[in-house]
């Protein structure tokens, strides 16, 4: 487990730019790496990490240089906590990963959700099948407990399902295009990713990947890309199923209470103009 939040902390600072201390949480030219709760049962529960899919490093085993920087004291959820309090209304989340450190600021602070702008997660498999396994996205599955607890919590939250994700990606070609462009970070990037295209060729018999967190990135930049449907999100905990993303689309009156009553629903993606994510996403790795 010690070894597993190490690395979570040492990624968290890896991409960084030294020279933007204002918007990412540096301090005096040092980083600030926070502590990664691996689910919120983390006492009984071992992590799954994925390191066939992106590597032992977790980012293609490119093995930079480890940080200079150490740990600070506050927790990631006490960040979240202490920067949507200073602006209020202000503070769009981003979750790329399991929801532990959002699900805990929402039990330490009960008014977390009025004071943040909106939350975008990405995770589950909506009307689709998993990745994990046939019933659960990755995210979701990583820690079901905390996906559940942040889907009701009455928050602006937008998740963005791997229904969604899949429909956008680059190809062989795309690659050799980057790596051939003038982008500022090109080749850092084209290296990266090869040990993520072979595992898709292994695993998918595709050769390319998926952009999952870049569409996610782009539903906080660009929402109008995206159409919504409104619905109540349950997450399945136990079982076979856990990790299970279930909607109540609100097409039907329920005759009695259900799991899903009394919930405030949250948008789900539902369709993706792909032409223009992708061109959106090919001009931003292909900057100079």
């Amino acid at each position: 487990m010690a070894a597993i939040m190490n690395k979570s902390t040492h990624l968290n600072i890896l991409p960084l730019p030294r020279d933007n201390s204002a918007d990412s949480g540096q301090e005096d030219g040092g980083s600030r790496e926070f502590e990664f709760k691996p689910h919120l049962n983390s006492q009984s529960v071992e992590p799954r990490v994925a390191d066939f899919v992106h590597g032992p490093d977790d980012i293609g085993n490119m093995f930079l240089p480890v940080p200079s920087s150490k740990k600070v004291e506050e927790s990631a959820a006490d960040f979240l906590i202490n920067k949507v309090s200073e602006f209020l209304g202000e503070v769009s989340v981003l979750a790329l990963g399991p929801l532990t450190n959002v699900a805990l600021a929402i039990k330490r602070d009960p008014s977390f959700a009025s004071k943040v702008k909106k939350i975008v997660v990405l995770g589950g498999a909506f009307f689709a099948a998993g990745i994990v396994n046939p019933a659960a996205e990755a995210n979701i599955h990583g820690d079901p407990e905390a996906a559940d607890i942040v889907f009701t919590s009455g928050e602006d939250i937008a998740v963005v399902g791997i229904n969604i994700t899949t429909q956008v990606c680059l190809t062989d070609e795309d690659f050799l295009g980057l790596r051939n462009s003038k982008g500022q970070h090109a080749t850092f990037l084209y290296e990266m990713c090869k040990f993520y295209i072979d595992w898709h060729a292994n695993s998918d018999g595709f050769h390319g990947i998926f952009l999952h967190d870049h569409v996610s990135f782009i539903v906080v930049l660009h929402p109008k890309y995206f159409t919504f449907k409104k619905g109540v999100v349950k997450v399945e905990t136990q079982g076979i199923c856990t990790g299970h993303t279930l909607m109540d689309q609100g097409l039907k009156k329920w005759n009695s209470e259900n799991p899903w009553s009394g919930y405030k629903p949250i948008s789900v993606a539902w369709t993706i103009d792909v032409p223009k994510v992708i061109s959106f996403i090919k001009k931003l790795l292909m900057a100079p």
